[in-house]
C-alpha cells in the first residue's frame, strides 16, 4: 500500500500503512483509564473570505473514534453530545490501544461498528462523497447541544476531518489508576481550491465573469481506481451544469481586493487535478480575435456566453500533478485576477486544443 493512496483514504489507512511494516506477536497491555482529546480549532490563511487570515472552527455534527490494537483491529466507539461539546471522552480500564483513530463529520460515509478489521473501516472511508464536503451554510440561532457556538457555519467549516495518534501521555491520576491520554490534531480529507476573479489582457476592451464551474474532480475518497469522475468536456457539456454546488453565478464581492470573497469548493485530493472554468462575457479589441474567430478588423466586438477553461495550475513555475489534503490552492485572487488574451477564450467550455495553466499560491490549513 502506497503512501499516497494512505493520505487519500485520511489518517485511517495510515494505521493500515503502518501495520503493513509490523508483524510481532502480539503481548497483552496492562488496563488503564483513556482519555482521547481533540483540537477547538483549525487554522488558515484562507476562508470564505480568503483575503482575512483567521481560525476555521468547525462544526461537530458527530465524532466517532476507532481504538485500534496491535493486530490492527479497530473498535468502534460514538461520542456522545457532551463528550462532543469538551472535546474529550474518556474510558475507564482498558486495555491501551496501539493507536486512536477519530472521524469528525462521517456525512454520507456508514463507518462500521464493533469491532472490525483497518481494511473495513478504510473501504468505508472511500464512500465519503464530494457532496458532503460542499454543504451549504449552517446558521445556529443558539448553541447546540454538541457546543457549537452560535453562526454561521460555512462549507469548509463542515468537511470531514480525520486524525490519528499513536502516542500517548501519562496524565495526573484522578482515581487511583493509570491514565493515559492521546490528544488527537485532526486534518481536512479534503483539498479547497479558493477561486478569484479574471481581467482583460492585450486584445480585449472588456472583460466580465458570468459564472463559474469546477470541472475533472473525484465523486467519492479513495482514488481515481476508488471512485467515479465528473468530467464533462465540449460534447457532453450540459445545458444545465450539475451539481449544484460546483457552480456559482457571479457575484460582484468576489474580486481580487482585500478582504472580499472567493468561489471555494473543496475537493479529494490526488491526481484527478480540478479544471477552473469561467463563463464570461466582454468586448475583444479591433484587429483581434477570440479562439473561435468572433472579432473585427476595424472595429470592437462585443461577445458573450464564452468560456474560459484553466486545465492545469503551477506552483512557483512548477506544474501541479497531483493535489494533496489540508491544502487551499488560491488562483484569481490578486493582482487585478487571472489575466486572460482573446485567444484564450472560446466558444465551448473544456476545448480540447486550448489549454490554459495558471499559477497557483498554495496554503498548508494547519491544525491549532
Amino acid at each position: 500500500m502506497t503512501k499516497s493512496l494512505c493520505i487519500l483514504t485520511a489518517l485511517a489507512l495510515l494505521a493500515a500503512c503502518d501495520k503493513d511494516a509490523d508483524s510481532g506477536v502480539q503481548i497483552p497491555a496492562a488496563k488503564t483509564n483513556f482519555e482521547v482529546s481533540l483540537p477547538g480549532a483549525l487554522e488558515t490563511y484562507g476562508v470564505e473570505d480568503p483575503q482575512a487570515a483567521g481560525q476555521i472552527t468547525p462544526y461537530y455534527d458527530n465524532v466517532t473514534v476507532y481504538l485500534v490494537d496491535a493486530g490492527g483491529n479497530a473498535t468502534y466507539y460514538v461520542w456522545t453530545n457532551d463528550e462532543i461539546k469538551a472535546k474529550q471522552k474518556r474510558f475507564e480500564q482498558i486495555t491501551e490501544p496501539a493507536q486512536v483513530l477519530v472521524i469528525v463529520n462521517s456525512g454520507s460515509a456508514i463507518l462500521p461498528t464493533g469491532t472490525v478489521p483497518l481494511s473495513e473501516l478504510t473501504a468505508a472511508m472511500m464512500k465519503s462523497s464530494v457532496v458532503d464536503h460542499n454543504q451549504i451554510a449552517r446558521t445556529l440561532a443558539v448553541e447546540d447541544a454538541n457546543g457549537n457556538a452560535a453562526g454561521t457555519y460555512n462549507s469548509v467549516q463542515q468537511v470531514m476531518l480525520a486524525g490519528e495518534q499513536s502516542v500517548f501521555t501519562t496524565e495526573t491520576s484522578d482515581d487511583g489508576h493509570t491514565l493515559k491520554k492521546a490528544s488527537v490534531e485532526l486534518s481536512s480529507i479534503v483539498s479547497r481550491f479558493e477561486i478569484g476573479t479574471v481581467k482583460k489582457g492585450t486584445g480585449l476592451d472588456a472583460l466580465t465573469v458570468e459564472a463559474v464551474y469546477v470541472n475533472n474532480f473525484l465523486n467519492f475518497n479513495g482514488g481515481a481506481l476508488n471512485s467515479t469522475i465528473q468530467n464533462y468536456n465540449e460534447i457532453t457539456w450540459p445545458a444545465t451544469f450539475t451539481p449544484a454546488w460546483a457552480t456559482d453565478s457571479y457575484n460582484a464581492a468576489v474580486t481580487s481586493a482585500t478582504g472580499t470573497k472567493a468561489y471555494a469548493y473543496q475537493v479529494f485530493s490526488g491526481n484527478v487535478v480540478p479544471h477552473i472554468i469561467y463563463k464570461v462575457s466582454g468586448t475583444v479589441s479591433a484587429g483581434y480575435k477570440l479562439a473561435d474567430g468572433t472579432g473585427d478588423a476595424d472595429n470592437p466586438t462585443p461577445f458573450t456566453g464564452k468560456y474560459i477553461t484553466v486545465k492545469g495550475f503551477r506552483e512557483s513555475g512548477t506544474l501541479l500533478s497531483a493535489t494533496e489534503p489540508h491544502k487551499i490552492y488560491k488562483l484569481g485572487l490578486e493582482d487585478g485576477g487571472i489575466e486572460i488574451t482573446p485567444d484564450k477564450i472560446t466558444d465551448k467550455p473544456e476545448k480540447a486544443k486550448i489549454d490554459l495553466i495558471v499559477a497557483v499560491s498554495v496554503a498548508d490549513w494547519t491544525v491549532a
